[in-house]
């Protein structure tokens, strides 16, 4: 299947272009196939790859980039890189703001996963600490 799947992205970046929604879509599909099968830092790979694209077809303020940024904090957090997953969640929390305001439920999403994951890395700080 991964086979199948990069010679899709391989068609879609020389027909489509990197420019083209397909070709990004192609990233971020090779990305969530390679996090199913746990190999994180290969999906990582993927998704930063589509997140570039997406800054430079969409603009760092568009539903599919706050997107991308929080599965790019999800896959961060697997890696146990809390501060980068923090900072990849606080880009989507001021995106989808900015987009949908301040009581939209995806705005409410983002801060509770947010604040989740401050909570973790304070508790995993305070622990190191008492060892």
């Amino acid at each position: 299947a991964t086979t199948y799947q990069q010679k899709a992205l391989d068609i879609n970046e020389r027909e489509l272009g990197l420019d083209h929604p397909d070709t990004t879509k192609s990233y971020g599909d090779l990305a969530v196939f390679y996090y199913r099968l746990q190999h994180t830092e290969l999906a990582l790979k993927y998704v930063k790859r589509a997140l570039y694209l997406l800054h430079l077809t969409c603009g760092p303020s568009h539903p599919n980039t706050a997107a991308t940024y929080i599965n790019v904090a999800m896959m961060e957090e697997g890696l146990g890189n809390i501060h980068v997953a923090l900072r990849y969640l606080h880009k989507a929390l001021k995106c989808n703001q900015k987009l949908l305001g301040p009581d939209h439920i995806q705005v409410c999403f983002c801060s509770q996963i947010l604040f989740l994951l401050v909570s973790v890395y304070f508790l995993s700080s305070h622990n190191i600490l008492l060892r």
